[in-house]
């Protein structure tokens, strides 16, 4: 009778443990996490204020200046596991670009998660862009294809195809540029730059 008590006593012991410990989960995401995304978010939308005004460094904080706001780059400091930082460093990654700082917006780009396959894809677009900045063609074209190739979509894929196709033409490689040209007119024929991408096909035709 005493062993069989202390059994249940046990088995109760882990339930209330369990359950505790799922309350605690449940309060540490309500409260603590949910607090840490609402400072975040505020903070964000001070650092996009500034990057749509054209306040690139202001939008940044890179060197920390001491006024009241954080930065993109302290939001990820600060706040790295919310949604807030996340996206921070996709914006930080612009701000870098702008400024001419390839590397770091390369680094930043490359650290962003994205689940929104349109961002993704603009995600890609920028690492290609600034290797195209850097010189680096080959690595630009093998990030403008993945761009491209994320989600057949309507806005970025022939976007980006287009953007390998001229960088295609520029080094010389027509036949490669005109097939991505060709895809771009049969596929989608809407495509904002379609008249570019017929001149470009009509020049390549008269050069081959």
């Amino acid at each position: 009778m005493v062993k069989s008590n202390k059994k249940y006593v046990i088995i109760y012991s882990c339930i209330i443990t369990a359950i505790a410990l799922v309350f605690g989960i449940l309060y540490y995401e309500k409260f603590f996490i949910h607090s840490y995304e609402k400072k975040a978010l505020l903070e964000l939308t001070y650092a996009q204020q500034y990057l749509s005004q054209g306040e690139i460094n202001k939008a940044l904080n890179k060197k920390k200046t001491k006024i009241n706001y954080l930065g993109f780059l302290g939001i990820i400091s600060k706040y790295p596991f919310t949604k807030a930082g996340n996206i921070s460093k996709f914006y930080a990654g612009i701000c870098y670009y702008k400024l001419g700082i390839y590397k770091e917006s390369i680094k930043m780009m490359e650290s962003f998660s994205a689940k929104d396959d349109i961002l993704f894809s603009i995600k890609y677009g920028f690492i290609g862009d600034a290797f195209s900045q850097m010189q680096d063609k080959e690595k630009a074209l093998i990030y403008y294809i993945k761009a491209a190739k994320v989600k057949e979509n309507e806005l970025t894929t022939p976007l980006y195809y287009y953007k390998a196709a001229l960088l295609n033409f520029y080094m010389k490689r027509y036949k490669k540029s005109k097939y991505l040209l060709e895809k771009i007119e049969m596929d989608y024929p809407s495509f904002l730059y379609k008249r570019n991408v017929e001149k470009y096909i009509m020049f390549i035709n008269n050069k081959l």
